[in-house]
């Protein structure tokens, strides 16, 4: 269990990206936790990027790894595996930049754990 974090990112109180001491990176979106070893976290990062949120054409289908991106003109969802979260065009924005706002060495300080939801 995680007891030790440092603060990547944050978009308030709600929205935060931590590390953990063993090296998991924990994404906080409100009342959702996904505990992510490196790995994961790049991935999700490529493919939020690969989708340009600001783009003129936001619609399309992207996948990176487990992670899958859906969108619509009116929504965005992020599925990894059968679990799937649905934000409004806004709210995705922010996603991207909070996961946009962390810089990831290239590789971890030390192994983390399966990808968890909380």
């Amino acid at each position: 269990m995680c007891h030790s974090f440092s603060l990547l990112s944050s978009d308030g109180q709600q929205c935060r990206v931590l590390r953990c001491t063993c090296g998991s990176l924990h994404v906080l979106w409100h009342a959702l936790s996904l505990s992510l070893n490196h790995q994961e976290f790049a991935q999700l990062s490529a493919l939020l990027a690969s989708s340009d949120p600001h783009g003129d054409a936001p619609t399309g289908r992207w996948q990176r790894g487990d992670w899958e991106l859906r969108r619509t003109d009116h929504a965005a969802q992020l599925w990894c595996g059968p679990a799937g979260l649905t934000f409004t065009p806004g709210d995705f924005q922010a996603l991207c930049a909070l996961i946009h706002a962390v810089t990831l060495p290239p590789t971890p300080a030390a192994p983390g754990t399966a990808m968890h939801l909380n």
